[in-house]
């Protein structure tokens, strides 16, 4: 069963799910550099308590990671058939920059994560 519903842009899911995924590792890059600046400031003064709490760090990049490469296996059993409308849904993200590339299929591929081409909004 193929709906189509008018007005509403459509492409295969598992174009949306590889960007989201490639959003995913472009994020565990930034945490993987935080987490480079924890450590050298926390460099000789850390107490163990501390450096348990520096591993979770660590544990949220296994998990990110996991995450993106769960969606990428799904994206290969997925038909070309299903579709989505991931522009649509992408108006949820506040973060307007992440959600123009999960909602755009022209988003540029980066193979490289660039966190300096980034804008970040502050709170």
């Amino acid at each position: 069963m193929n709906m189509e519903v008018r007005g509403e842009y459509r492409e295969e899911a598992s174009h949306a799910l590889r960007r989201t995924s490639r959003e995913l590792r472009k994020t565990v890059a930034m945490v993987e550099d935080l987490e480079g600046v924890v450590s050298h400031a926390m460099a000789g003064g850390a107490r163990a308590e501390q450096m348990v709490e520096l591993q979770k760090l660590d544990h949220i990049l296994q998990k990110i990671l996991g995450v993106a490469d769960f969606i990428d296996a799904l994206c290969g059993l997925m038909s070309p058939l299903w579709t989505v409308d991931a522009k649509g849904a992408s108006r949820c993200v506040l973060l307007a920059e992440l959600g123009a590339k999960l909602g755009d299929p022209q988003a540029p591929s980066e193979t490289e994560p660039n966190p300096e081409a980034e804008t970040y909004e502050l709170f």
